[in-house]
């Protein structure tokens, strides 16, 4: 093969490759790829494992399983009613994937009249909507696999754990607010820690 040849072979193959490298990112929804660098309403629904709220609402009651008293026919339950909100999940997922990418399409040409726009947009929402929904709908169908006595058990525990979140926000908080007021002082809370084992070790010695 000459010189000429594997040039020309050459960029042939890098053509090839960035192709496919630019088809791969719109396939996954690299923002680089989006439409008039645009990003539209699917980032409010991360999937997180295509679990949300599905798999925290699962863990947590699995977490609290001695605690709440499930049976092992209710664990089972719980997993497999999981499991099928999670396939119906991913489902509507990908129709809010299409319905964007489909958006992206219509919006990237200027030829598409605003009227088709509007009505993907709504289609997208409509899609955006339903996964909502089925996120609370999820939760609330978890709950009902309680007895009316462990509900009420898990109410207790998720009020003990706010209580627990507001006490480290606010010693947290407390503790922001006097290390503020002692550097207002003119004294740097690390200055005045040092200055306090010095004086310490002086009175011991």
């Amino acid at each position: 093969m000459n010189r000429g040849m594997k040039m020309l072979f050459g960029v042939v193959a890098g053509a090839v490759l960035l192709g496919a490298t630019v088809l791969s990112s719109w396939a996954e929804g690299d923002p680089s790829c989006r439409a008039g660098g645009h990003t539209f309403g699917m980032a409010r629904h991360g999937m997180s494992g295509h679990g949300g709220l599905t798999s925290h609402t699962l863990r947590h009651l699995l977490r609290h399983q001695q605690d709440l008293g499930l049976t092992n026919d209710q664990v089972t339950k719980l997993k497999v009613l999981a499991l099928d909100q999670d396939r119906a999940r991913i489902r509507a997922h990908a129709d809010v994937q299409v319905a964007e990418r489909e958006l992206r399409a219509l919006v990237a040409d200027e030829k598409t009249e605003l009227s088709v726009i509007e009505a993907k947009i709504k289609e997208r929402e409509s899609f955006e909507a339903k996964l909502s929904f089925m996120g609370i709908k999820a939760k609330r169908d978890l709950y009902d696999v309680l007895t009316p006595e462990q509900r009420e058990k898990q109410k207790a525990l998720r009020d003990q754990m706010r209580q627990m979140h507001r006490a480290r926000t606010f010693s947290s908080q407390g503790m922001d607010a006097a290390d503020r007021e002692q550097t207002a002082e003119g004294m740097n809370p690390a200055s005045e820690r040092i200055a306090g084992e010095a004086e310490r070790t002086l009175q011991t010695s």
